[in-house]
C-alpha cells in the first residue's frame, strides 16, 4: 500500500437545524466516539460539498439542497498526537427541516446509532471541542465564511 498524499486530509460537514433552531447531531456507532455534525472525509476526486451532500445521503437517507453560497467555515486543525496529520475541516449551513422531513431520516446502521435534536447550551457538553468552537460562538450567514486554525501548541 503506497503512502499517504501529501497534503492535508479534508472533512466537510454539514450544520441542520429545525425552526426551534436546535442542532441536528449523530451518533457514531463506535460507541466510544462522541457526537458530531453529519459528514465526514472527502474522497479522492470528490469536492466537499459533493461529499457532504453524499454523507448525509448515506448516512441519514436524505437528499439536502446545500451549494457553494451555504460554506460557514473553514478551519485547519493542527494534528493532536504524533502520527496523525494536520487536516482542513470545511463546514456548510444547511436548511432547516421540519417534522416531516426528520420523519424520512434512516441511519446507516454500520455508521450511526443515533440521531437527535440538541440546543447549543447540550451542544457545549456532547460535542468534541472543535466542534463546539465553530458552532456555538457568533454564526455566520451563509455566503460570509469564516477561516480558523486551531493550534494544540506542545501537544506533539
Amino acid at each position: 500500500m503506497s503512502p499517504p498524499a501529501p497534503g492535508h486530509p479534508v472533512t466537510a460537514y454539514v450544520l441542520i437545524t429545525n425552526p426551534a433552531d436546535d442542532l441536528l447531531v449523530v451518533h457514531p456507532a463506535k460507541r466510544d466516539r462522541p457526537w458530531q455534525l453529519p459528514g465526514g472525509i472527502v474522497d479522492q476526486n470528490e469536492s466537499p460539498l459533493d461529499a457532504v451532500r453524499r454523507e448525509v445521503r448515506e448516512e441519514l437517507g436524505l437528499e439536502l439542497d446545500v451549494d457553494e453560497w451555504d460554506l460557514f467555515a473553514v478551519e485547519w486543525l493542527q494534528a493532536t498526537r504524533p502520527g496523525r496529520r494536520d487536516r482542513l475541516a470545511i463546514m456548510f449551513a444547511g436548511p432547516v427541516l421540519d417534522v416531516h422531513d426528520a420523519d424520512r431520516i434512516k441511519l446507516q446502521p454500520e455508521e450511526l446509532d443515533m440521531w437527535r435534536w440538541m440546543n447549543r447550551a447540550d451542544a457545549r457538553s456532547l460535542l468534541h471541542p472543535a466542534i463546539v468552537n465553530r458552532i456555538v460562538g457568533p454564526l455566520q450567514t451563509p455566503g460570509s465564511a469564516v477561516y480558523r486554525e486551531t493550534r494544540h501548541e506542545g501537544t506533539l
